[in-house]
């Protein structure tokens, strides 16, 4: 079983609590994985699909149904329709656990972002696993137990493992394992917060460590400046987010990104100081997580990052 999640890297206590029950064959009926995007929710969930279905791999298994698309499901991919032909039913997630193992002793279900779903689809979902059924495991993976992302009622009927950000230097030897350069991978997995997916992703993506750059002069440009600089680039920064909000794309959010960027830059400083300046730049790094903590509970971005780029600017 250890060699299942080779391709997994952190997240030791999620996994060890999979292994055990694969071990003892004590799988629940439903499980969801969360954690934000490119943690290796949906490479975990694949890989203990490929556990309990061994016999065949899970693009050819018969008992392995999977949907991974970024636009939403329709209610007839997830709903079975007796009065329908079964050529109908071909992406119904209800018509294929309805039928019994093929070559397995189980049929597993894999649904990545179950907030894709509407909420009345989610409720059509939810029939199908608040019914324990002892030959089949559905696994859901969501970025959020926000109410609004997935209905309170779908979360209590799934046993939730959460998946926690990855200290960077194990991002750092991931890359270095695919051949990224020892520099490059090291900045990748700085800027990626913990996810590696995402650091797997940009790995030959030239134009993320532009962007970096572009944001560290931006940031340099603040320190001492009048306070209409720090405010015209919290300006163009919420202009960015909110162009991102309404294109969504797979994109990174620019304001996280912005904010990762400075971190480095933060914290490259502190550690090259001492004694009160080391304090100022470590209090300025302080204050960047705080205004991540007010992005992720919608306090307005702008104010966010206006009230940290001005604390920036009495730097010097």
């Amino acid at each position: 079983m250890t060699e299942t999640f080779d391709g997994v890297i952190g997240h030791a206590q999620a996994l060890d609590q999979l292994r055990a029950q694969v071990k003892t064959d004590r799988m629940a009926h439903a499980y969801l994985f969360v954690g934000e995007s490119g943690l290796g929710k949906s490479t975990a969930a694949r890989a203990l699909a490929a556990a309990l279905l061994h016999e065949a791999p899970l693009s050819r298994h018969p008992d392995y149904w999977e949907d991974d698309r970024v636009k939403p499901l329709s209610i007839n991919e997830i709903r079975l329709l007796p009065d329908k032909p079964p050529e109908f039913h071909e992406l119904s997630l209800q018509a294929f656990l309805n039928l019994k193992p093929a070559v397995a002793s189980r049929r597993v279900a894999l649904v990545v972002n179950v907030g894709r779903l509407r909420d009345q689809d989610q409720g059509v979902l939810l029939k199908t696993v608040e019914e324990p059924h002892p030959h089949r495991v559905i696994i859901l993976t969501t970025p959020s137990l926000n109410p609004f992302v997935v209905l309170p009622t779908v979360v209590s009927r799934c046993q939730r493992v959460f998946f926690h950000p990855v200290p960077a230097a194990e991002i750092e030897k991931l890359l270095a394992g695919h051949g990224v350069d020892p520099q490059r991978a090291k900045l990748l997995a700085e800027l990626s917060g913990g996810r590696p997916g995402w650091a797997v992703r940009r790995a030959r993506d030239e134009t993320v460590i532009e962007l970096h750059h572009v944001w560290t002069r931006r940031l340099e440009e603040v320190f001492g400046a009048p306070a209409d600089v720090p405010l015209h680039v919290a300006a163009e920064l919420d202009a960015a987010q909110m162009g991102w909000r309404r294109s969504e794309g797979e994109e990174e959010d620019p304001a996280l990104f912005a904010i990762a960027s400075w971190q480095i830059e933060l914290r490259h400083r502190m550690l090259g100081s001492r004694g009160p300046e080391q304090g100022r730049w470590a209090r300025l790094l302080e204050l960047s997580y705080d205004t991540l903590g007010y992005l992720e509970q919608n306090v307005s971005p702008r104010l966010a990052l206006e009230t940290f780029l001005l604390e920036c600017r009495k730097a010097s």
